[in-house]
């Protein structure tokens, strides 16, 4: 046999070579080809725990992430890194997890279907996790990237961000300012647009995509100035950043002293804030982590302590204005936008509360006092003896208690007030100021049912609570750490991640999801009551049923508009 051309070695060496990137600076990573399993069994390469900002300890717990030092030789990333310390209380029994050292990303590009590199630069697509800004990881076994992977269209990159008190506890001024989750976020966008076309993927396309905690991440990103130029396209799924949850804190100092108080830091209340931050630095991290139970009104409420904080004016502010009002004025990035909900995003908390008999009793004792507080309904007093009643007749009926008759209500309700009516009067501030022709928004609905349900995270049973939040990304990630099984070959299910899949990497590849052919477009004159969405559902005969709609619940929108918060 003779010499093996060299041409023949340059494809053997594509298709059979360990996955090896060399940065601009001559950093190297070193990653792992995978045998994916998702339904088109594709291979794709995985880069794990790759550096992109210091270290977040020290003197940097509670300060803006600095750029990752530069390593020698090459960088092994082919083993996960540990979550960002946090402790999950969406989950029955939850623990303190993770690693404060946790400022890292995952890279996936997929390969052809005969193991080939894409020659050309494939689009971006950033996902930001969820978990309430409080948990949440990035662990392939939680959001395994194989369905995009398998489309073969789209380079992936997931990071890990700083979560709880570590990442957004905040003093008001300039010895905490806060925000540092957003912060990390930004950094690690920074160095996908600094790094992502060595992995072959196109740094002018970039589409920024999150649900839940990564929903109001992504779009706090569009409306913070530092995030401006580092993403082109924006999906934002089952949250925003004016959801009542991610409402700044009424005095972050206050808050900065309760959380040292809790830790028996001494003369927490009479600390200036430049010694409480001082103070918190020297804490352990799972003591910080753990102490923030003792910061709850009610079994695990409020859920998210530590969000948005609103910074002194600066270069390094990430959101010196509150949110809303940067929605109310139309003073936030205008570029591509996908949107959408599923019908029973409140059971995220409503559930596990129905399903424990000592909560359900408790928050059943305290109703009228209890339920305006998980409302997160900021009022005063006069205010609140005007509303809740209004608000008590709408979904209970007048009663002062919640029982399996009117369970769908009180699910309902969380869902209304944390989710719809914010979603609806972000659409309706977006296109108020936007050119739709130039930067269009799409809106989805995710009703369909299939063989799975997060239901059973939030809540320990198999009880049926119909599609509920979370729900989503049955169709856009493996999640075999929870759903061993996957989805059933040739099901309705995988026609379903198949559609939805299809939706998301067309419209990060176009700024369209292109097989909407029968959405009409949203603009302002077509708001009526709400733009037409594309509805992915059940069909009678047991498949899926895929429509546009304008179905919308006004009701609720103009009872919580009564508050005048928006």
């Amino acid at each position: 046999m003779g010499p093996i051309p060299l041409i023949l070695l340059a494809i053997i060496g594509q298709v059979f070579s360990v996955p090896l990137v060399c940065l601009k600076e001559g950093q190297c990573i070193l990653g792992s080809t995978i045998a994916a399993t998702g339904t088109k069994a594709k291979k794709f390469d995985a880069f794990y725990g790759i550096p992109y900002a210091k270290p977040p300890v020290g003197d940097l717990r509670f300060a803006d992430p600095q750029p990752a030092d530069k390593w020698n030789g090459t960088l092994d990333a082919t083993l996960e890194k540990p979550m960002c310390i946090q402790k999950n209380v969406l989950v029955p029994s939850p623990t303190v997890q993770g690693e404060e050292d946790c400022l890292y990303l995952n890279v996936y590009r997929p390969r052809s279907a005969n193991g080939w590199l894409f020659k050309k630069s494939l689009p971006v697509m950033i996902f930001i996790h969820y978990g309430g800004l409080f948990a949440g990881a990035i662990t392939p076994y939680l959001l395994g990237p194989e369905y995009f992977m398998d489309t073969g269209s789209v380079i992936m990159v997931m990071m890990q961000y700083r979560l709880g008190s570590l990442g957004f506890l905040s003093t008001g001024d300039s010895a905490s300012p806060g925000n540092y989750g957003f912060k990390d976020q930004v950094m690690a966008m920074r160095w996908v647009k600094d790094n992502i076309e060595c992995f072959g993927g196109d740094p002018t396309s970039v589409t920024l995509f999150g649900q839940s905690a990564g929903a109001v991440s992504t779009h706090m990103h569009m409306l913070s100035p530092l995030s401006k130029g580092l993403f082109h396209r924006a999906i934002v799924q089952s949250g925003n950043a004016i959801a009542p949850y991610n409402f700044p804190v009424d005095d972050p100092l206050q808050q900065a002293r309760e959380q040292a108080k809790v830790l028996d830091i001494p003369n927490a209340s009479t600390l200036d804030s430049a010694k409480i931050v001082d103070e918190l630095r020297k804490v352990d991290a799972k003591r910080l982590v753990e102490s923030s139970d003792k910061m709850k009104f009610f079994s695990v409420d409020p859920i998210v302590l530590f969000r948005t904080a609103i910074e002194p004016p600066g270069p390094t502010a990430f959101m010196s204005e509150n949110p809303i009002d940067i929605v109310k004025s139309g003073k936030f990035q205008h570029v591509p936008w996908m949107t959408g909900l599923v019908p029973n995003e409140g059971i995220v908390r409503a559930a596990a509360i129905l399903t424990n008999e000592t909560d359900l009793k408790e928050l059943n004792s305290r109703f009228d006092e209890l339920m305006p507080k998980l409302m997160q309904i900021n009022a005063t007093a006069e205010e609140l003896a005007t509303f809740w009643p209004k608000a008590r007749d709408f979904y209970f009926n007048g009663e002062s208690y919640v029982n399996d008759s009117n369970a769908q209500r009180f699910i309902d309700i969380f869902t209304d007030r944390a989710f719809y009516h914010p979603f609806y009067k972000t659409v309706e501030a977006y296109l108020s100021y936007a050119d739709t022709t130039k930067n269009p928004l799409h809106l989805y609905k995710l009703s369909y049912k299939g063989n799975y349900s997060y239901s059973v995270v939030y809540t320990g049973s198999t009880r049926d609570f119909g599609v509920v939040h979370c729900d989503d990304l049955l169709y856009l990630f493996r999640t075999p750490a929870v759903f061993p099984k996957g989805l059933p070959p040739d099901s309705s299910d995988e026609k379903m991640k198949n559609i939805f899949v299809k939706t998301f990497t067309s419209f990060a590849t176009s700024g369209k999801p292109k097989e909407w052919t029968n959405v009409p477009d949203c603009n302002k004159a077509s708001m009526n009551p709400i733009c037409h969405y594309q509805h992915f559902n059940n069909s009678p005969t047991g498949d899926i049923l895929v429509n546009s709609s304008q179905q919308f619940d006004m009701a609720p929108v103009r009872l919580w508009d009564e508050l005048r918060e928006y």
